[in-house]
């Protein structure tokens, strides 16, 4: 792996705060100790590292080819599963792969089949998609919401699914905070039997449910941590983050975390089931990652709501490529880090010191920024900067 020397004081798409106004974190911060470089021109994403196989798995940005890596950068193997064949995925590619095991990986396809290959691009077994139907698209470049692990010897896998129920049956707009009592995404998935269930996905201890608050749809997000067998639930609305034993057959809860930022308010604002997908400034919640000790949780702060709504009056329909609106975007939209670690918010970090945007985090602990598709400096290779929580 290429040692990178110096701190670069950018990060990707959207700029890290560089605020002086400070707030006790315990002198957490993000330390850059190394990066992976890997020679191919096609802008590639970090999707999984095997600290069994010490590889990484990556997918390309427009091919959506998965690709094998080793430690040094090296691709070791290019899957050619982009296709219709008997070992494809389809022509529509996959959303993303992770290892499952030492020797198996699962890519999961565009609304079709999860589909489990071996390390050499053998296609082993197609399980079946496990929703409800096709009700909405959420797609993720840098991150996956799928998490395949062994359990008793079995294939299983966590993850989360907004197909997961028919939104004319499960309706926020006809009931409101109720919504939350009966809306599952979250699921576990025995890939070797095809039994699946849907799991508590907004929990009755958020406080939005709690006193029957509506405040928008606001799928949780999830991550899963196989040494430690505990799944993090975290509602992207409110303050809290849920935390579940996952070693039996059935999550069990094991407590919650309150988490605070000085740039997210202490109450997340109720609003009618009529105003979702209104302009709004709230800051939610956008990933989770368990890295080694920790819980990294990220957010961005937004454009102000009264100017987002000027923008829009003066720009019109097309306002999102406007210069006013780059503009405000480069000005307002930062991201910021909740940390956790042993069931508390321990700090916060408030700087990147790289360019890129978060991608994957290893069960190491090491952080990836991506800093391939929209880069510093153009370069005919990629590069991921390899960061550590310091502290």
């Amino acid at each position: 792996m290429k040692r990178i020397s110096v701190f670069i004081l950018f990060i990707g798409i959207i700029w890290a705060s560089c605020s002086d106004d400070k707030q006790e974190d315990h002198g957490l911060h993000f330390e850059l100790v190394d990066s992976l470089m890997v020679d191919m021109l096609e802008p590639l994403y970090l999707d999984d590292y095997s600290s069994e196989q010490r590889m990484f798995l990556l997918k390309g940005n427009k091919s959506r080819q998965p690709l094998l890596v080793d430690i040094e950068g090296r691709v070791i193997r290019e899957f050619d599963v982009v296709n219709e064949g008997p070992d494809g995925v389809g022509s529509n590619g996959a959303f993303g792969y992770k290892f499952l095991g030492k020797d198996r990986f699962v890519a999961q396809g565009f609304y079709t089949s999860y589909f489990i290959y071996d390390l050499k691009g053998k296609q082993i077994k197609a399980v079946p998609f496990n929703s409800e139907g096709l009700y909405r698209m959420m797609l993720y470049k840098t991150r996956t919401t799928f998490h395949p692990f062994i359990k008793e010897g079995q294939a299983m896998m966590v993850g989360e699914e907004p197909n997961s129920y028919n939104p004319a049956e499960i309706s926020f707009k006809k009931s409101g905070a109720d919504f939350y009592n009966h809306a599952r995404v979250i699921y576990g998935y025995n890939l070797d039997t095809e039994e699946n269930r849907l799991l508590e996905s907004f929990p009755p201890e958020w406080e939005p449910r709690a006193n029957n608050r509506f405040v928008g749809e606001s799928f949780p997000l999830m991550d899963f941590n196989k040494q430690k067998m505990e799944m993090a639930v975290l509602p992207r609305v409110g303050t809290q983050l849920f935390l579940y034993d996952y070693a039996g057959s059935d999550p069990v809860y094991k407590g919650m975390v309150e988490l605070t930022h000085r740039h997210r308010p202490n109450e997340a604002p109720a609003v009618s089931p009529e105003e979702e997908g209104r302009i709004s400034d709230y800051p939610n919640f956008s990933d989770i990652r368990y890295a080694g000790d920790y819980i990294l949780i990220q957010f961005f702060t937004q454009i102000p709501a009264d100017i987002n709504r000027e923008i829009q009056a003066q720009a019109g329909d097309q306002y999102y490529s406007s210069p006013e609106f780059k503009e405000a975007q480069k000005r307002y939209i930062k991201p910021y880090y909740i940390v956790v670690k042993e069931g508390k918010q321990i700090g916060t970090i408030d700087q990147v010191p790289v360019h890129g945007t978060l991608n994957f985090v290893d069960d190491e602990g090491n952080i990836y920024f991506n800093d391939n598709i929209s880069p510093e400096i153009e370069r005919d290779y990629n590069l991921f900067y390899k960061l550590r929580i310091k502290g």
